[in-house]
């Protein structure tokens, strides 16, 4: 088998599967304690805490501020092993996803919620850097705003005659990949937080192991 022509395949497909893990997790996250709280979306949680500041209500807004250092933490760290790991960060990336994701599932039963999502907030502000698989610059992984964005504007070019329908399709799917991902979490949650992560887990475990085994093939994208 020829590995170098299963490359393009994995590549173009690992996007898809890392924004649908996320959207998992961040209904988890958000279902899990009922309070508005994303893990992965730090746009809500921004104009969420700037309101919880702006009427002073300071307790409250802790938790959403925690979560957001706990994401860029996790961005910051994950940035660290790209740079000293250049070889090997991808699947090292996503193994650090992997065990936070399990340590999750054991942190819940010996403390408080919000420790929780604190680990996973910080899980998927790493998962961030996993996107520089497929591309030159790190595409945030969460901003499913930026891919309604592109697919409007892919839209306004198709109809005027100008536009590339495959980019179109694709910005369209990235988000579709959020959308389903939260879909999915949200009948997860209808069981149990333990059971619900266990989907994310072996995703991003399956993720790691692909990357692992075609480490030699993506050094150089």
């Amino acid at each position: 088998m020829n590995l170098s022509l299963i490359k393009p395949t994995i590549l173009s497909a690992m996007p898809f599967l890392l924004l649908f893990s996320a959207g998992i997790v961040d209904a988890i996250g958000f279902i899990h304690l009922k309070n508005g709280l994303f893990v992965s979306f730090m746009s809500g949680n921004t104009t969420h805490v700037a309101m919880l500041l702006s009427n002073h209500q300071y307790g409250q807004s802790i938790s959403y501020i925690g979560v957001i250092l706990l994401f860029v933490t996790g961005i910051t760290v994950g940035e660290m092993i790209a740079v000293l790991q250049k070889k090997n960060y991808r699947w090292l990336v996503m193994s650090a996803v992997s065990i936070l994701l399990c340590s999750a599932i054991f942190i819940e039963q010996i403390t408080v919620p919000m420790a929780t999502n604190f680990v996973l907030a910080f899980a998927m502000g790493l998962q961030n850097i996993a996107l520089r698989i497929t591309i030159s610059k790190a595409m945030p992984l969460t901003f499913a705003t930026a891919f309604l964005a592109n697919t409007g504007r892919e839209l306004a070019l198709l109809l005027l005659g100008q536009g590339d329908k495959q980019l179109f399709f694709k910005q369209l799917s990235l988000w579709l990949a959020i959308f389903i991902g939260a879909i999915v979490g949200s009948n997860l949650m209808a069981l149990s937080l333990n059971y619900a992560l266990v989907v994310p887990v072996v995703l991003c475990l399956s993720i790691t192991g692909l990357l692992f085994w075609l480490k030699d093939l993506t050094n150089d994208d």
